[in-house]
């Protein structure tokens, strides 16, 4: 098949399942948490510690995902990081000891970046065949990945079935996609003159960018790990209720992110980013003011609300701001400065919780979203 023989709505279509893919990997590892730290006996700084693993393979990733989506296209990246990623989530299940928990945390990360860094290369790719922006719906498949891997994560948990066996089904689900999906992905344009290069400097507008990127993921990666422990150490619910907040907030960003493309049409990206940061702040005061199982649920439903519209938004905006032949290189960097919130905050909140108590961990994370809205009223010139 050739790029004019196939629809720019098929390859869509089969885009938005490899964002699910990446999306549920992730969630079957954050949905089943609890357990692992449970079944090695772990404090919270202590697995906090483990999970810190998971971010430095992620940014030492950065420069080898960038540079092979650069040299040999996103197409290939991406079929190799849909077999890579799905068996470094095996490999998680198969970690009983401290020390093979830490490598496959290190290897997760890193194939989670070559995961991340290609998709959103091939969305760019894709979306010059649109009219109109088809960004967030991407991210939306996403976010429904993760609702979905904390629902059967919730399931699994209620009929003691196993990290491990949640993980090979996982991943034999994706690569039976893989196998039957791949030949539409978009070709990727190779560059066989890429120069290597360790580290791609951001321009000062994209560190800009990418601090917003940075700091509203931290959110979601806390929400992601913690938020099934907070249940469970805060407010005490029981098994059957603990991804009671984990879902509801997944269901909210996802529903947020299938709408905030016409909400961006509407009253402009800049705007969407301010709202967006107070509406955190707010859910997550909330969440924190009382721990009641239906109040700490209304204040996370307000944080994937809040949550749900910025990553979009700025991957949009730094397509749109990228000097010419960077978009790519741009695109990279600010996807790997948010991911990389995604994936340290989660220690981050276990070093404060030993120290301040999980509880108001959660609440010093609230200041992200101001942090969100200060950057958006700055950058009024480039959303």
């Amino acid at each position: 098949m050739t790029l004019s023989t196939i629809s720019p709505t098929t390859r869509r279509i089969v885009l938005s399942g490899f964002f699910f893919l990446t999306g549920i990997c992730f969630a079957s590892w954050a949905s089943r948490i609890p357990d692992i730290k449970m079944q090695l006996g772990l404090s919270d700084g202590a697995f906090g510690g483990l999970l810190f693993f998971l971010p430095i393979g992620s940014f030492l990733g950065i420069p080898i995902s960038g540079t092979l989506t650069a040299r040999y296209g996103s197409k290939k990246i991406v079929s190799i990081a849909a077999i890579v990623y799905p068996l470094a989530l095996v490999a998680l299940g198969f970690a009983n000891t401290t020390i093979l928990l830490a490598i496959t945390l290190f290897f997760f990360g890193m194939a989670g970046n070559m995961f991340n860094v290609s998709v959103n290369t091939q969305a760019a790719a894709l979306s010059k065949l649109f009219d109109k922006s088809i960004t967030s719906r991407f991210h939306g498949f996403w976010s429904l990945a993760g609702f979905s891997g904390g629902v059967l994560g919730g399931f699994f948990v209620a009929h003691a079935i196993s990290p491990l066996q949640q993980f090979v089904l996982v991943a034999l689900v994706g690569w039976t996609f893989l196998f039957f999906t791949h030949k539409y992905l978009m070709p990727g344009e190779p560059n066989k003159n890429h120069v290597a290069k360790l580290w791609t400097k951001p321009s000062p507008l994209m560190w800009q960018f990418g601090l917003i990127a940075f700091s509203n993921m931290i959110c979601e990666g806390m929400m992601f790990d913690w938020s099934g422990v907070y249940y469970k150490d805060v407010i005490h619910a029981s098994d059957t209720w603990r991804t009671t907040g984990y879902i509801c907030f997944m269901a909210c960003m996802t529903t947020g992110r299938m709408f905030s493309d016409k909400l961006i049409n509407y009253w402009g990206p800049r705007k969407q980013l301010m709202l967006s940061g107070l509406v955190v702040t707010l859910g997550l005061v909330i969440a924190v003011s009382y721990p009641h199982l239906l109040v700490s649920t209304i204040g996370f439903m307000f944080v994937g609300f809040g949550v749900s519209s910025v990553i979009p938004t700025i991957y949009g905006t730094v397509g749109r701001n990228a000097a010419p032949g960077r978009a790519s290189i741009d695109l990279a960097s600010v996807s790997s400065l948010g991911f990389f919130g995604f994936l340290i905050g989660p220690p981050i909140i276990g070093f404060l919780s030993q120290a301040i108590g999980l509880r108001w961990a959660f609440l010093s994370v609230a200041l992200l979203g101001i942090v969100t809205f200060l950057q958006a009223h700055r950058l009024k010139k480039y959303l």
